[in-house]
């Protein structure tokens, strides 16, 4: 007994040190950077700093710092020696110093820019000869995607690429230019399980976007697409995009219009859905406006998966929901706005106690509060559509100016009878 008081009587002299363990006599143990007080011990942690009185301290096990041991493997590398220096950043990268370890790589690509372990452990690539970083890589195997070199692409490029993107969260943006060098090469399984991936995992209008796409190759799964009609649908003889116009007929999913028009394809089909959705909601909308609502609900879902698949192909529908929902909503402003009316009225009657009267102004700006949160649901609904909405924003916002100078007065009169 009389050897562990020694002992942690000598631990507890030593004063403060860092990456050190701290056990208290309760089993518990925390690892941090350790300072002794007059009469209790303190750890940092990742989370917080936590105190103990000395008797709940069983011992502390001092350590040496992780860049402490950095700096004495530092100076036992011989000059030049560019391979031990690659070993003592790995290491350094291994305690989480990445800083630390990243100045070391430069310093090495000063002695050796060709060092190719210390280029990968950096992200960088050699295309066409020349060392790129990540990012650069990135977009120039785009740019050959868009070129048209899918075999350097598949061989060379993305096999490395994808090994580098993982530490940087880049696996989508990589799998997205190997699923369409697959589709183009004419690799259409591997494709299809690659656009599969991409579909699970990205935000929700890529999502819809590659879930079109791969329901397109599952049902062609030779990847011959029947197209029922010209594409561009308004070309002559050439189009748009780059190359001549597709006649309807048989041709490959391999080819970029191709693909462009089977999306349209199928966004034409959520624009039918959807129209027929919108028809409903309209025949709806003065017997049952809650049915109506909901089915102008369900038309925007179709018009938004056809936008997905084809940027702003459903844009014009979507414009026309905004703008009655917003009518539906000033309709039931315009009935708010009569019952203010009408308690106002009531406001004024002399015969009133202050009771009452107090009661009458509490309900009146609950009433104001009421409309402003529809008159923000209108600036929400007309937000994506800032051009087409103008008017329909501009009242939503000549509205609220009224109702919040409305509450400042009746605000007013509320405290004022306080």
């Amino acid at each position: 007994m009389a050897r562990k008081a020694l002992l942690l009587c000598l631990a507890i002299c030593v004063g403060s040190a860092s990456a050190d363990r701290l056990v208290l006599r309760d089993g518990r143990s925390f690892d941090g950077v350790v300072t002794v007080l007059d009469d209790a011990v303190e750890i940092e942690l990742a989370y917080g700093t936590i105190r103990f009185l000395r008797d709940q301290v069983r011992r502390i096990e001092f350590k040496e710092t992780p860049e402490a041991q950095l700096s004495q493997k530092l100076a036992t590398v011989p000059s030049g020696d560019v391979e031990t220096l690659f070993a003592v950043a790995r290491w350094a990268q291994e305690q989480g110093l990445d800083e630390k370890a990243k100045e070391l790589y430069k310093r090495i690509l000063k002695t050796s820019p060709n060092h190719a372990a210390t280029r990968c452990e950096l992200g960088h690539m050699k295309i066409d000869g020349q060392w790129r970083e990540f990012d650069a890589s990135l977009e120039l195997a785009r740019g050959k995607l868009q070129a048209g070199h899918y075999q350097v692409l598949l061989d060379d490029i993305l096999p490395i690429l994808i090994e580098l993107a993982k530490p940087r969260r880049k696996t989508l943006a990589v799998t997205d230019i190997l699923a369409y060098a697959q589709l183009r090469s004419g690799l259409f399984a591997q494709a299809t399980a690659n656009f599969e991936a991409l579909a699970a995992k990205s935000p929700n209008r890529q999502a819809i976007r590659y879930g079109a796409i791969v329901e397109i190759l599952k049902r062609n799964a030779d990847g011959m697409y029947v197209l029922a009609e010209p594409y561009p649908p308004k070309a002559t003889i050439l189009s748009a995009e780059a190359g001549p116009a597709l006649r309807p007929g048989a041709a490959s999913l391999s080819r970029p219009l191709v693909l462009k028009a089977a999306l349209r394809d199928r966004a034409k089909e959520q624009i039918v859905s959807g129209r027929a959705l919108l028809e409903a909601a309209r025949s709806l909308e003065a017997s049952d406006p809650d049915a109506a609502k909901a089915k102008y609900f369900q038309a925007e879902k179709c018009f938004n998966r056809a936008d997905a698949m084809v940027p702003d192909i459903a844009r014009s529908y979507r414009v026309e929901i905004a703008r009655r929902r917003i009518a539906a909503i000033r309709n039931e402003t315009q009935a708010d706005a009569r019952n203010f009316d009408a308690s106002m009225a009531k406001l004024g009657n002399q015969d009133l106690s202050a009771k009452d009267y107090h009661t009458m102004v509490l309900r009146m700006i609950r009433q104001l509060d009421d409309v402003r949160g529809k008159l923000g649901t209108i600036q929400t609904i007309a937000k994506p559509f800032p051009n087409d909405l103008v008017l329909e924003v501009q009242w939503a916002k000549a509205d609220l100016k009224k109702i919040e100078s409305m509450r400042q007065v009746l605000a007013a009169e509320v405290e004022g009878e306080r």
